[in-house]
């Protein structure tokens, strides 16, 4: 018995261990055992072929095809890098003691342009603060905007907000763009602040099985009123960039009645990854749990803004920021 070694998620994953043989010693696994093994690892834990509409039969046809008793570790690696690709998903690795397989690219295909300094010296008056992973300043006497650049410190940033805006502004502006994640524990207590009933914000699912449509009940989120109460207008900034725990607070925020997100869709990135360790030492890691919105989509392909607009390389260059001055309009 193997047990799943790596436990990664923006929400705790309780997963249970992975079976493969037992007490097989390295050398005897040829290049044609380790594909099948971490092949069917894959097919039994992943979660989002239903999503990816990916054949992972086909994938292994095409594959390990390329595989027989001599190929060589670069090939068998190779091989194994090209079937995790074909499930175009961030969270996904696979791991060598002498290499690290290559990433879905989650922005491919779509223009991404930001200027964190074109903000700060064009939109925010003389006073900007940088803390941190916060970076935040007024626009108006009635505007304070923050840029989030990593999904850390979420506590931190609650307080920085309630420091900042309640009571203060009547229009908050949080801008997610570029952010790539990190932990998103402690933001459906954040969203307690803005919040004047329980609300249900998103759930979470986990891996139940080896079915591919195997899966645990929804375990809901909420956001639950807190000792404070902003009820201005709060608006959401995101881009393709923003992946993973990011897709996870603008989707939990999509939820409330007074957030509106204006951007592009996001890069998605809804699951919580769980590694698993080769016969050879290897170390593969799939997605294993999700996060859906209220009305059961998945957040893996992307959370879509409401007001969709882009950023062209010629309005960063022009000095304009169309998404931002989207989001001041509609104060």
């Amino acid at each position: 018995m193997k047990n799943l070694i790596i436990y990664f998620s923006v929400f705790t994953v309780v997963f249970a261990s992975s079976c493969s043989q037992d007490n097989y010693p390295y050398n005897d696994y040829g290049p044609v055992e380790l594909y099948d093994e971490f092949w069917h690892h894959v097919n039994d834990n992943y979660i989002y072929f239903p999503q990816k509409n990916v054949d992972w039969d086909s994938v292994h046809v095409v594959n390990s095809s390329l595989i027989d008793d001599n190929s060589t570790e670069e090939e068998l690696f190779s091989a194994m890098e090209q079937s995790l690709l074909s499930l175009k998903d961030g969270h996904n690795f696979l791991n060598a003691p002498d290499r690290m397989a290559r990433s879905y690219n989650f922005t491919e295909g779509y223009e991404v342009h930001f200027d964190l300094d074109l903000v700060k010296n064009s939109y925010l008056q003389d006073y900007t603060v940088e803390r941190d992973y916060f970076t935040y300043g007024l626009v108006d006497d009635k505007t304070l905007y923050v840029h989030v650049s990593k999904m850390q410190r979420i506590r931190y940033l609650r307080h920085l907000l309630r420091e900042q805006a309640i009571g203060k502004v009547d229009n908050l502006i949080i801008d997610l763009r570029g952010n790539t994640g990190g932990d998103s524990n402690d933001i459906p207590d954040m969203l307690g602040d803005y919040v004047s009933e329980r609300i249900n914000i998103g759930a979470y699912l986990e891996k139940s099985g080896p079915g591919h449509n195997e899966v645990t009940d929804p375990i809901h989120i909420y956001a639950e009123p807190s000792d404070v109460h902003f009820d201005g207008n709060i608006m959401i900034l995101i881009n393709r960039r923003c992946y993973s725990a990011t897709s996870y607070m603008a989707s939990m925020c999509k939820e409330l009645d007074n957030f509106q997100l204006i951007g592009q869709i996001t890069g998605g990135g809804g699951g919580g990854n769980a590694g698993f360790q080769l016969s050879n030492g290897w170390v593969v890691s799939v997605s294993v749990s999700d996060f859906i919105d209220t009305s059961g989509r998945s957040i893996e392909l992307g959370v879509k803004p409401d007001f969709i607009i882009e950023n062209t390389a010629q309005d960063i260059a022009n000095g304009k920021d169309r998404m931002l001055e989207q989001a001041l309009e509609m104060r």
